[in-house]
């Protein structure tokens, strides 16, 4: 019998998770994508350094672990500013393109961003308001899964900011309000979204 709580088997757990909920941020780390943003010299330079090591890590640990190099290598404010940069770039392409496809209201949104979290195994409440929605999150995987890894910090930078720009690519823009967020130790996520 196999111990769950033996690094190997951490490692591996890690993986998996990395693999079922977060694969999708390779796709942000290809070479081809740095003409996609604008990038001064310092941040090409660390995005040509960051992207060949990222693309060759395993998921999970290792990935985290090439996030940690380049803060060494770069500065760790530069490689957040790196990552705001490629998130909101990357997201409102994604999202403006899903839009397009899919709908551009406010329960387009919840269709397409908040009715599939549950079966990932996020827990939470909405509320509608007379000018939108409140969500409450109490559960995240992937807050847990950045405590775990001592990672919330880089996983805040992947995934936490997103949610900004998810709703910059709707047309109008859907306003999007957060002041709380799990990752960060909070006792919940407070998703608002606010619709003239």
């Amino acid at each position: 019998m196999t111990n769950p709580d033996s690094p190997s088997e951490q490692a591996k757990s890690c993986a998996e998770h990395w693999r079922e909920t977060l694969d999708w941020l390779d796709n942000w780390f290809q070479p081809e994508k740095a003409e996609a943003h604008s990038f001064d010299a310092v941040e090409r330079e660390l995005f040509a350094s960051l992207v060949p090591a990222w693309l060759e890590a395993e998921p999970g640990e290792a990935k985290i672990g090439v996030l940690d190099a380049a803060a060494e290598r770069f500065g760790r404010e530069r490689v957040f500013s790196l990552l705001e940069k490629i998130c909101a770039d990357e997201t409102r392409a994604y999202w403006a393109g899903l839009v397009r496809e899919e709908g551009n209201s406010l329960d387009d949104l919840v269709r397409l961003l908040w009715e599939p979290l549950p079966e990932l195994g996020f827990e939470f409440t909405s509320e509608r308001r007379s000018d939108g929605l409140q969500f409450c999150v109490t559960r995240c995987p992937h807050a847990e899964f950045g405590a775990r890894m001592h990672a919330a910090d880089w996983l805040y930078q992947l995934v936490c900011a997103t949610d900004p720009h998810v709703t910059a690519a709707f047309d109008p823009p859907i306003r999007f309000q957060r002041t709380k967020t799990l990752m960060q130790g909070d006792d919940c996520c407070d998703h608002a979204y606010f619709v003239d």
